[in-house]
């Protein structure tokens, strides 16, 4: 709207025009330095969601339809591929070199709205948080719609020391699991003609709503995984007697909330990633458990 523009414009242009500018909801300005945030929406039964930094719209820049915002849906994230309609299959997935976005340091005023027009929109939450301008965070809003809260975890994204290395950490955002605690086991895909290496436990008691912290734990390559309760003992862990088969690792079934991935995940070098896990216990379609990897830097 700033731009020069060398013709005249029609007048229902001018209207348009000046109607945006007096919206009461202004997009943020875009920030060189400071806190970097994203921002997933895991409430599985609320509409699409704008997010709001003291009151100046932070989760998209403009409308993409006339006199309506667009708001970032269920299972996806900012900056990030949105969904328009997600299926049980979907999962936020981030842009390379563009995984966060940049906002001011200090207090913040925290809102969450969907994308009625100018006005009359519904408050999911109001909330405020004090961003460090040094550091990296994901804010996640869970729970349904009627009780949507906001969740802010610090992401420790720091430089890789060891190029063979991957950084990973799990993030429980899945409600209704027996003491609200899960496990997260790997078990690896080793090549043909190879040998695999023991399924392990790679995160332990990870409490809903919480993280564990980035660990260069493992090395870059392929694994299949699984989620469980907490403490939930393997029925069989056994290594396989064929190179290049994985080790056969089981549990009880009401022990287990998801199964095996039924793909191989592959990890990179030098990249750090979440395993988001998200969804309720019992829940069907786009609110059953389902979890993916996302990658949150590429270093």
């Amino acid at each position: 709207m700033k731009s020069k523009i060398s013709i005249i414009l029609p007048l229902f242009a001018m209207l348009f025009i000046v109607s945006c500018e007096k919206s009461e909801l202004p997009d943020r300005t875009m920030e060189a330095t400071g806190a970097k945030v994203i921002f997933f929406n895991l409430s599985s039964d609320a509409p699409e969601v704008n997010l709001y930094f003291n009151d100046s719209r932070v989760t998209t820049q403009m409308s993409s339809v006339t006199k309506r915002l667009r708001g970032i849906p269920y299972r996806s994230s900012y900056p990030g591929a949105v969904t328009i309609v997600p299926t049980a299959s979907t999962a936020p997935a981030s842009y390379v070199g563009a995984e966060y976005f940049v906002t001011k340091g200090g207090n913040t005023n925290i809102v969450a709205k969907d994308t009625a027009i100018f006005t009359g929109h519904t408050t999911f939450f109001t909330s405020s948080f004090d961003f460090n301008p040094e550091k990296y965070y994901s804010l996640f809003v869970v729970e349904p719609k009627a009780t949507m809260v906001p969740v802010v975890i610090e992401d420790n994204i720091v430089p890789f020391t060891t190029k063979l290395k991957t950084r990973i950490r799990s993030v429980n955002m899945i409600s209704g699991v027996a003491g609200d605690k899960l496990d997260l086991w790997l078990i690896h895909q080793p090549a043909s003609g190879k040998p695999a290496m023991p399924a392990y436990k790679l995160s332990s008691a990870v409490s809903y709503k919480g993280a564990t912290s980035f660990t260069d734990t493992i090395s870059s390559g392929t694994y299949k995984w699984m989620v469980t309760k907490a403490g939930a003992v393997p029925t069989t862990n056994t290594p396989p007697t064929v190179l290049g088969t994985s080790y056969n690792l089981n549990f009880a079934t009401a022990d287990i909330i998801i199964n095996k991935a039924s793909g191989n995940t592959s990890f990179s070098q030098r990249t750090t990633y979440s395993f988001l896990f998200f969804g309720k216990v019992g829940g069907t379609g786009t609110a059953a458990p389902y979890g993916n990897i996302f990658r949150n830097r590429l270093n």
